[in-house]
């Protein structure tokens, strides 16, 4: 093994680590050495066995090969590098949008991906696609079931139930920003919620469609949702459950 073909190893991983927690602008400014080592990851294999065994030691493990590095995250939740659920929606709520309504979606985009519990031990690759119109129908269900709840149920936090208030006020589709509360809509916040939850390696996106985004979820998110046991998701996974069975139970009856 040469010093520099260590050297090379650990710039793959760095810039690789930079690309997959949404560092673009790093990557950038790398990106022909991005694209060498990339291109020398695949076509010379006992290259791509060093970075593997690199990536082992960090306790990393590879999701996919795009052009300026690879896609990595974290082998298992306890890992140094696996991604922290609060940390991370506190660098989201860093702007205008209200931490409550983030958590809101986040609790829908996680309900979209794992409807039940044995979804959190399923492999990633058997749990399928989601769409934005998937989150917009678990918001739907979730907000129908948050409004029939007891002014004194305490499965959901107050703010949640306040955020659930004032989603019911915005519009699911927003074609004109200026008639928003707030200008925000259903859409807009799964979309910006999408958006960063790739930049920071929870989901794969796909377009095979232009305008068709399909999401898949990445081993760090499961892992990070099911060791991390957060409240607020699995409580209001627990309403829109609850939810469904009151309203099966009432198709059955007619």
């Amino acid at each position: 093994m040469e010093t520099n073909d260590i050297y090379q190893v650990n710039r793959l991983i760095y810039l690789s680590l930079a690309h997959s927690n949404g560092r673009k602008q790093l990557v950038n400014r790398h990106q022909d050495e991005a694209k060498e080592l990339v291109q020398r990851y695949q076509a010379d294999g006992q290259f791509q066995v060093m970075v593997h065994e690199g990536l082992a030691g960090m306790e990393l493990q590879v999701l996919d090969v795009e052009a300026l590095a690879l896609r990595i995250s974290a082998l298992h939740a306890g890992s140094f590098f696996a991604a922290n659920l609060t940390e991370y929606g506190k660098i989201l709520a860093r702007n205008e949008l209200k931490a409550a309504e983030l958590l809101m979606v986040h609790c829908a985009v996680a309900t979209a991906f794992f409807p039940s519990e044995a979804d959190l031990d399923a492999p990633v690759e058997d749990l399928g696609i989601v769409m934005v119109e998937d989150v917009v129908e678990v918001l739907r269900r979730f907000a129908s079931a948050e409004k029939a709840l007891d002014e004194d149920d305490d499965l959901v936090h107050p703010e949640v139930r306040t955020a659930a208030q004032r989603f019911r006020e915005l519009p699911e589709e927003n074609p004109d920003s200026k008639r928003a509360t707030g200008g925000h809509s259903w859409v807009e916040l799964i979309q910006r919620v999408f958006e960063h939850m790739v930049e920071t390696s929870y989901l794969l996106a796909f377009e095979d469609r232009p305008g068709e985004v399909e999401y898949r979820p990445t081993p760090s998110y499961q892992a990070a949702l099911k060791s991390a046991t957060v409240y607020a998701f699995h409580a209001f996974r627990d309403v829109v459950e609850d939810h469904e069975m009151m309203s099966d139970q009432a198709d059955g009856e007619e």
